[in-house]
């Protein structure tokens, strides 16, 4: 699979020109002869032949398997696939053999087109869209008030809808907020005579185009009105793919994912609509997910979890009410004890065959383990359910803890004929009972390793590749300026009227900075934790953490530093590692994501004032919540609208039965292969200032606070805003209109809008910036996945054999780098020499192979420079091989990389050539 090695062009050379010279060589004829063949041999070889060369595509470069999986792709399934096999260049494929019988072997192996040409064996692609790309559909009229407003219809689109931006731009935009602005609790607006009913739109064109078709499209909303349409040509015009292997999965970005599922079975949808694409396409899917869909994607996957969870302690607590019934009907309970191994299933403590076929443990099969596992569980619950019978049915039924399980009829002596029957209701009623107030520990610990096993059976079926673009897998800080002081979105609105509507939404928290300190063994965030809130966050962030199987990223560390024998500096390839591991960065490392300035003003004072209070708030508080309180403190608003959004985090994150997601960092899934992508070196937000001003007509600037605290003083006004560019570059951008000084205003000289917040210091700064979106910390947390086969092979968990642990040794040697060119075609072996330079927003005009040779309109005209980190690991557990993958690319903003051509051809280059060693198509 070395590019540098494969890729030939294999067309047939002009044989009958050519004289083999093994059989020269070989010949047993005289010492003449041999001189005369050598002779023309020599003149032959003077003649100008056709030489075979190198074919690189100048976007999916030379490996030969990726191009010829692509050009299978491309025509199977369209009925046309047999005459590429007969019309196909006369190839010689490695083994000697002819082109046309390479492909007949290939696709009669795999009962291609030769036996049904419209056959479209393939992996289904999963699109999971980000915030604010997915069509919203009013299902309610609503009458706007403006009466030169358009009333809003039935199945008319809201977001977008072009008609209402212009005319919220030109006359009101009040009727269009309305009908974005949910209710409480995330519901439909309470007033049902002036908000809306907005679902999502069904289907692949709900997340293509925002608002297909109409005038200037393109242009809305910064770009943002296409979504996934031209990736979706891009799939169909080179891969092949259609509506059959395209599956679109819409939702309401408004929402939190709770409540996607509690009112709109999102994720169950999803769930079924990968299993049903899976089975129709015959391969498991690939998941392509932007923005805020990885964010979602990972919530399903946890989701996924604890419904398998669930449904196997339903089903155990269904056998128990079925045996506790079959007791009781043959009245044995009182009357003898009973042989528990008697009773056929897992409650006996028998090994089930289906765990072990063969009657033995045999290799490192997942499902074995955990059969095992559920086994060893099961002799504990079969030894101990006695004592748990004999509780169950135990004559002191007034015992408070099982009172509230009683039957309503149970002081009915009329509705019992035996005091043997009424206790064998009473157990019945209990195991109905104990799903609902309180689960039985064994049942639940056995539960839990049924529905682990059958969780990671189902990703293995259903989900082959994860492909993650532009992922904020540490959140991001823009949605908190949303809620704190309003972000218009590109919208023709201002950021007070956008405020009230993103006040509203829950999926703002679901974008919620994530501190790394989570993602190592030794962080202490909480542990100082003493209110409530905190306690709940720090049981929800453990559950995660006893959960995982991988060793400390701690441990990585160490490995690296000690091992460096060499010399060189083994962080040299890997800044942001370095950064992440060694470093330590966080988000409030170099400057505080959130500052607040308070001054305390006299009647007479003008700003600034010597009364000065400063707060700083980091990810911290931001997870524990704490950034509420203290808005809401020193703002204070009617209705308390950021103590609602507190609320909102506590409902759907903290008393979830989901793990607290917010509270940890992402490792790796449990998924094949794993392809992050995302653009860097763009201006990107990671910090706001806000400023308060008080007034005091008073000497003591306290007692007027003091009066001042029951009345409404405000909303909270932005005033400065960080950014961070390339090459570490930390700008501070005011927001306050300061009047002009005699300077300014006599020689015209304007005010640099940007100024460095600090001097660059290269332990605390990364030397990359975001994608405009995402800020680089967040989207460079996918590097610690290519460390996921060193931490699970590290982890002390696993039972290994001598000489099988790996050696602490230096993690970063098993991670291969390379790089593309701006401009160029293949990637070469080892990083960027310039990765801090910004060249590549040049355009070389002398390089013909800039451009992507398209003309639709939502492509990219540029080749960008990427650099690429890859790294593959072997399961212990189930022995499968796995791989992960890092592309950044160079000036690439966050939605461009579902637009950009060879953004998608990187990452699907990968795809192709796990596609051709997993699924053996060519």
């Amino acid at each position: 699979d070395d590019p540098s090695s494969s890729g030939l062009d294999d067309d047939e050379e002009d044989h009958d020109d050519e004289i083999d010279l093994d059989a020269t060589t070989n010949d047993n004829s005289s010492t003449h002869e041999s001189k005369i063949k050598a002779n023309d041999t020599k003149v032959i070889s003077n003649k100008k032949k056709e030489k075979k060369s190198v074919i690189i595509d100048k976007h999916w470069g030379s490996d030969k398997n990726i191009l010829k999986m692509r050009d299978i792709l491309r025509s199977t399934g369209t009925g046309t696939f047999s005459s590429l096999t007969s019309s196909s260049m006369h190839e010689q494929s490695e083994n000697g053999e002819s082109s046309s019988k390479y492909y007949k072997d290939t696709t009669q192996k795999f009962d291609h087109s030769k036996h049904n040409p419209h056959k479209n064996v393939r992996p289904p692609i999963f699109l999971m869209p980000g915030l604010a790309s997915t069509r919203l559909v009013s299902w309610k009229f609503k009458s706007c008030s403006n009466p030169l407003l358009s009333d809003v219809k039935v199945q008319d689109y809201v977001w977008m809808n072009i008609n209402m931006l212009i005319q919220m731009a030109t006359i009101d935009p009040s009727c269009f907020i309305e009908c974005m602005t949910l209710g409480l609790n995330q519901t439909d607006m309470s007033d049902k005579d002036v908000g809306c009913k907005l679902r999502p739109d069904e289907g692949l064109d709900a997340i293509s185009s925002l608002a297909p078709g109409s005038i200037g499209s393109s242009l809305l909303v910064g770009g943002t009105n296409t979504v996934y349409a031209w990736l979706t040509q891009w799939l169909a015009d080179n891969l092949g793919y259609d509506v059959s292997s395209i599956i679109g999965l819409p939702y309401d970005w408004r929402l939190s994912p709770d409540i996607m599922e509690k009112r709109d079975g999102f994720l169950t949808l999803t769930r079924r609509r990968i299993e049903a694409a899976v089975a129709s396409n015959g391969e498991p899917g690939i998941m392509v997910a932007h923005s805020m869909g990885n964010n979602v994607f990972r919530y399903f996957l946890e989701w996924l979890k604890n419904q398998f969870h669930e449904e196997a302690y339903a089903r155990y607590v269904k056998q128990a009410e079925r045996r506790a019934t079959m007791i009781q009907q043959k009245k044995e309970l009182v009357h003898r004890p009973v042989d528990l191994h008697s009773i056929p299933g897992w409650i006996s403590g028998q090994p089930r065959s289906d765990y072990f076929p063969d009657g033995k443990n045999n290799g490192p099969s997942a499902k074995y383990n955990v059969g095992d596992r559920m086994y060893t569980i099961a002799n504990s619950v079969a030894s101990g359910l006695d004592d748990l019978w004999k509780s169950l049915v135990s004559d002191d039924s007034n015992d408070s803890s099982r009172s509230k399980t009683k039957p309503n009829n149970v002081g009915n002596k009329d509705s019992f004929e035996t005091s043997a029957e009424n206790n064998n209701i009473l157990y019945t009623n209990s195991f109905q009972n104990v799903n609902k107030d309180m689960k039985n520990s064994q049942l639940w610990e056995l539960a839990q390793a049924e529905g682990d096993s059958v969780w990671l059976e189902w990703i293995h079926e259903h989900i082959w590749t994860y492909v993650g673009l532009s992922a904020p897998l540490l959140g991001a800080i823009n949605p908190l300026r949303a809620v704190i002081s309003g972000e218009n979105m590109g919208l023709p609105l201002s950021d007070d009227l956008a405020r009230l509507m993103e006040l509203s939404f829950g999926s703002t928290h679901t974008l919620n900075p994530i501190s790394t300190a989570t993602g190592f063994c030794d962080n202490g965030i909480f542990q100082n934790s003493t209110n409530q809130a905190n306690k709940l966050e720090k049981r929800f962030n453990s559950k995660l953490t006893t959960q995982s199987n991988l060793a400390c990223l701690d441990e990585i560390i160490d490995g690296i530093q000690q091992n460096n024998t060499d010399g060189e500096d083994p962080w040299r390839d890997f800044p942001a590692l370095q950064k992440l591991l060694k470093d330590r960065v966080d988000w409030d490392s170099i400057f505080h994501p959130i500052t607040v300035d308070e001054e305390i003003c006299l009647k007479s004072e003008k700003p600034p004032c010597k009364q000065k209070m400063k707060f700083h708030l980091g990810p911290k508080d931001v997870q524990n919540g704490d950034i509420f309180k203290q808005f809401a403190k020193i703002w204070r608003e009617k209705g308390d609208p950021l103590i609602t959004k507190l609320e909102q985090l506590e409902t759907s994150w903290w008393k979830s039965s989901i793990p607290n997601l917010l509270n940890s960092t992402w490792d790796r899934p449990h998924i094949k292969h794993v392809i992050m992508a995302y653009g860097v070196d763009m201006p990107t937000e990671v910090g706001y200032g806000y400023r308060k001003i008080r007034r005091s007509n008073d000497a003591s600037p306290e007692i007027k606070i003091k009066l001042d605290e029951h009345k409404f003083d405000g909303k909270p006004k932005l005033s400065k805003v960080v950014w961070e560019h390339s090459k570490g570059n930390i700008l501070e951008e005011s927001q306050i209109n300061e009047p002009k000084t005699l300077t300014e205003s006599v020689i015209g000289k304007k005010k640099q809008k940007k100024v460095p917040l600090r001097d660059k210091d290269d332990k605390d700064t990364l030397q990359r910036s975001g994608d405009g979106s995402v800020p680089y910390l967040s989207l460079a947390w996918a590097h610690t996945w290519l460390l996921h086969a060193t931490r699970a092979m590290r982890h002390s968990g696993f039972g290994f054999e001598e000489g099988e642990r790996i050696s602490d040794d230096n993690a970063l040697n098993k991670i291969l780098v390379s790089h593309r060119p701006k401009g160029g075609s293949e990637w070469i072996e080892g990083g960027s020499q310039n990765l801090n330079t910004m060249d590549h927003l040049e355009t070389n005009k002398n390089n013909k192979d800039d451009d992507t040779g398209t003309s639709h309109p939502h492509g990219t005209k540029y080749k960008p420079e990427m650099v690429r980190f890859q790294s593959k690991g072997k399961s212990r557990s189930t022995g499968m091989e796995y791989t992960t993958a890092v592309i950044e690319a160079i000036g690439v903003e966050h939605k461009e990389t579902t637009r950009n051509y060879d953004i998608l051809a990187a990452v699907f280059t990968d795809v192709l050539k796990h596609m051709h060693e997993d699924f053996g198509l060519v």
